[in-house]
C-alpha cells in the first residue's frame, strides 16, 4: 500500500513539473503589466489540441495583427500547454511569436487540468466577470484598466474587425 502511495506521488510530481521557459510563463503581474501598455488588448487563450484554435492561429490572428490599429490595440496569446516546442511551432509558423505566453497550471496537459488553469487565471484577474464558460479558445477584449469590453469575440477575421471598428 505504501509503495502504491509513493509511486502515485512520484508520478504526480513528474506530471506537474514544468519545463517551459520561466520568462514566458504568464501570471497576474505580467498580465497586468502587458495590458497596461495599450488602450485595448485582445486576449486569446488557446490549447494545442483545439482545432478551432489552430484555425484561428492560421487564418484570423495573422491578418488581425496586421490590420488592427497598433496605437490602440495589441494581441496577447496565452497557450495553455506544457509542450513549449509545439506551441512555438504553431505560433512561429504563422508569424505570431511575439506576445506569446504560456499559462502555468497544475497537472498534465489534459483538457480538465487546462480548463481549471484557465478558470483560475481568469477568476483571479477578473473576479466579477464570467469570461470562461468552458469552451476553448477564449477570446476577449480588455482595457488597460482591466475592464472587460467584449467577453466573447468571434473567431473569424471579418467579425472581429467589425466589432473593433
Amino acid at each position: 500500500m505504501r509503495y502504491l502511495f509513493v509511486v502515485t506521488l512520484l508520478l504526480l510530481s513528474f506530471s506537474c513539473s514544468n519545463s517551459v521557459d520561466e520568462k514566458r510563463i504568464i501570471d497576474s503581474n505580467k498580465f497586468n503589466e502587458f495590458i497596461s501598455k495599450k488602450d485595448k488588448t485582445l486576449v486569446y487563450i488557446w490549447t494545442t489540441w483545439c482545432s478551432g484554435c489552430r484555425k484561428s492561429l492560421e487564418e484570423t490572428l495573422p491578418k488581425l495583427i496586421q490590420d488592427i490599429k497598433a496605437d490602440d490595440y495589441q494581441l496577447l496569446m496565452i497557450a495553455v500547454s506544457k509542450n513549449k516546442e509545439e506551441v512555438d511551432s504553431l505560433v512561429g509558423a504563422n508569424g505570431l511569436s511575439s506576445n506569446s505566453y504560456l499559462l502555468d497550471f497544475i497537472g498534465p496537459d489534459k483538457g480538465k487540468f487546462q480548463s481549471v488553469g484557465i478558470r483560475q487565471f481568469l477568476s483571479s484577474n477578473f473576479p466579477n466577470e464570467k469570461i470562461f464558460t468552458g469552451g476553448i479558445p477564449v477570446f476577449f477584449l480588455v482595457s488597460r484598466d482591466k475592464e472587460v469590453l467584449v467577453k466573447k469575440l468571434p473567431h473569424t477575421y471579418d467579425e472581429v474587425m467589425e466589432i473593433l471598428e
